[in-house]
Formats: C-alpha cells, structure tokens, sequence
C-alpha cells in the first residue's frame, strides 16, 4: 500500500519519473501519495502502468494546485479501480479534462469531489464518464469548478439515470454559476 502520502506536502516536487512504480504490481491502494505536491506540473502518462491490481486512486493528486495538465492514458491500465474520489480535487491550475480519462475503468463506483475545487476548468468532456457504468457516487464532483462555461447535456441526462437508480449525483455542479445551463439544472445538481 502506498497511502498516507508518501510523498505528501513535497512542495518542491516538480515533475515524477515515469517508471517510478514499475516494480509496484501488488499495490492496492494510492490514497493521498501526492498531496499538496503544489510544485508538480505535469504527470507522466505511465505513471501507473504497471499497477494493475489498484483499486483506489483516492485523493491521489488532492491539492497539486500547480498540476496543469493530465494524460489521457494515466489510468488506463488500472481496470480494477474502484475509488476515484478526492482524486484531482484543488487542482486549481487544471485547465482540461481527457476525455477518455476514466475509459477503461469500468469497475468505478465513486467520483465523490474528484475534480473539485478545480477552477481553471472551462469544459467537460461529453463523454468523460461513458464507460463507468458501475459508478453510483458523483457527489460533488465539480463542486466549485467556477470556470465551466457549459455542461454536457449527455451528462445530465446520464446522472438523472445514475439518480434514478439510487445512486449520488447531488451537488455534482455546485458553484459551477458561470455555466451557460447552470440555472436550468435539475435542482439536485447544484
């Protein structure tokens, strides 16, 4: 397990090796290994190539506020994944999302905060969210992003079915005000 941020609060941390984890097939849990690494720019795509019997990204990158970017592939090999929460949350320079970011993660079920806080965020993929079917948390998922100029309506209409059948969507856009759809969200998204 690497959890309770090994790397936690290191500042100066500016960028990772990409095979810092190649030897780390058996790790099961990444919960807070970078947070606060406000230094970190970037992520290697590869970063958790190996790592395929992960099973929890949670608040993995929580407070990278430096962070800018993600890799489209950075969890694609990481099909066992269920937690995906507090993953990006305060990652305040973020300014895109990959699309096909959680692809191959079809075993998710929490995306509790994970992009929250994430203010330099102007659009959300359509289909950012497709293939997790399983996935019954979205609770403030966006909480905060205020820089969202639009929300896709494929997503509300997906959450509205996650909604219907039991699952979490509430406050999934919260704060979310300068989204051009904002005020015609159903109530339990704001």
């Amino acid at each position: 397990m690497l959890s309770g941020g090994v790397f936690r609060g290191c500042t100066g941390l500016t960028s990772i090796p990409e095979n810092l984890f190649k030897y780390n097939v058996k790790v099961r849990e990444f919960k807070q290994t970078f947070r606060g690494c406000k230094g970190l720019i970037n992520l290697p795509e590869e970063l958790f190539k190996n790592n395929v019997n992960v099973t929890t990204f949670e608040a993995v990158f929580i407070g990278c506020s430096g962070l800018t970017s993600i890799p489209e592939g950075l969890f694609k090999n990481n099909v066992n994944v269920t937690y995906f929460s507090n993953v990006f949350n305060g990652c305040s320079s973020l300014t895109s999302i990959p699309e096909d970011l959680f692809k191959n993660n079809v075993n998710a079920k929490s995306f509790y905060l994970a992009f929250s806080s994430c203010g330099a965020i102007t659009s959300i993929p359509e289909g950012l969210f497709k293939n997790n079917v399983n996935a019954k948390n979205f609770e403030n998922t966006f909480r905060g992003c205020t820089g969202i100029t639009s929300i896709p309506e494929k997503i509300i209409g997906d959450l509205k079915r996650v909604r219907e059948k039991g699952g979490d969507v509430s406050g999934m856009f919260w704060g979310c005000t300068s989204a051009s759809n904002y005020n015609s969200l159903p109530y339990y998204l704001k």
